[in-house]
C-alpha cells in the first residue's frame, strides 16, 4: 500500500502533454479539407494562443487572446506587433489585427519565421504587448506533420457493403 502513491505519481508524470492540440475534418470533398493545430494559452488573462490552420494546401497562422484586446501598433488600429523570441534571437513583426481586436493573422514572413524557429529551437516565446506565451517546440515537427497530412480517402461512404437477403 505504501508503494501505491509513488507508483501513481510516476504514472502521472509519464502522461505529460506538450500543449499542442490537433483537429481535422475528414471529408471526401477537397474544398472542405481542413485541419487546425493550436497551442492554447497557459493563462486566460495574459496568454497568447497560437493557431495554425490548413485549408487544402494553404497554411494560415493566427494569434488569439481570450480577454481584453491585442495592443494596436502606433496609430494603426488594424495592426499589432508580434515578437518571436528564443534564447539567442528576437524578431518583431507588424501583423494585421482582425475585427474585434482579439485575433491577429500572421503575415507570410512572420509565419515562415515562426515555423522555421519552431522546427529549430526547443522553445520560443511569443509576445504582443503585455500578452506572452512560451511554447514547447520539442514535439512540434510531429504535430505539424499531422497538420499537413491529408485525410484518408477511405471514407465510410466509399466502402463496399454486403447485404444479405
Amino acid at each position: 500500500m505504501k508503494y501505491l502513491l509513488p507508483l501513481f505519481l510516476l504514472i502521472l508524470s509519464g502522461c505529460h502533454r506538450d500543449g499542442w492540440q490537433h483537429t481535422s475534418i475528414q471529408n471526401g470533398n477537397a474544398h472542405y479539407d481542413m485541419a487546425k493545430l493550436s497551442h492554447p494559452p497557459m493563462s486566460s488573462t495574459d496568454g497568447l494562443e497560437l493557431e495554425l490552420t490548413r485549408y487544402g494546401k494553404e497554411i494560415h497562422g493566427y494569434v488569439n487572446v481570450h480577454t481584453f484586446e491585442l495592443p494596436i501598433f502606433e496609430e494603426d488600429i488594424h495592426a499589432t506587433t508580434l515578437t518571436i523570441s528564443t534564447n539567442c534571437a528576437s524578431e518583431t513583426f507588424v501583423i494585421p489585427l482582425l475585427e474585434g481586436g482579439q485575433r491577429a493573422r500572421l503575415s507570410d514572413t512572420c509565419l515562415d519565421y515562426l515555423l522555421q524557429t519552431l522546427e529549430l529551437k526547443s522553445s520560443i516565446i511569443l509576445t504582443s504587448g503585455h500578452f506572452s506565451e512560451t511554447l514547447d517546440a520539442s514535439n512540434f515537427r510531429r504535430h505539424y506533420d499531422a497538420l499537413l497530412r491529408a485525410p484518408s480517402r477511405i471514407l465510410p461512404q466509399n466502402m463496399i457493403n454486403f447485404e444479405l437477403y
